[in-house]
């Protein structure tokens, strides 16, 4: 059997540190979801990890700890239960927010590529 294809990713928000993103999970049973993030300069290989166990419904996931006023590029990975990884969704590409005084801002740049 092939491992699921992996569910687009949607962006919820960005603050200076954290980037929160959506996605529904796969119906299949066994499956876990890889979220990898990355400076947007840097290859895949040097990507930050995450893995997230999904129920039913839209699942939020967070990338972070990240340095602020930076861009990022986030994807998501199905992983089946014998350890085998799917094709990577289609990535964002997101910047974090910049350290201010001022009042933090509700919205934040998003380009899907």
């Amino acid at each position: 059997m092939s491992v699921p294809k992996a569910p687009t990713l949607n962006f919820i928000e960005a603050s200076e540190t954290t980037i929160v993103v959506e996605f529904d999970p796969s119906s299949d049973a066994g499956v876990s979801y890889i979220l990898q993030w990355k400076d947007h300069s840097q290859p895949w290989s040097a990507a930050s990890t995450k893995t997230i166990r999904a129920s039913s419904g839209k699942t939020k996931a967070e990338a972070e700890p990240l340095e602020p006023g930076t861009t990022y590029c986030v994807r998501l990975m199905v992983r089946d239960a014998s350890g085998q990884d799917g094709e990577p969704s289609p990535q964002l590409v997101l910047d974090t927010e910049q350290v201010g005084c001022t009042p933090k801002a509700d919205k934040a740049c998003c380009i899907l590529l």
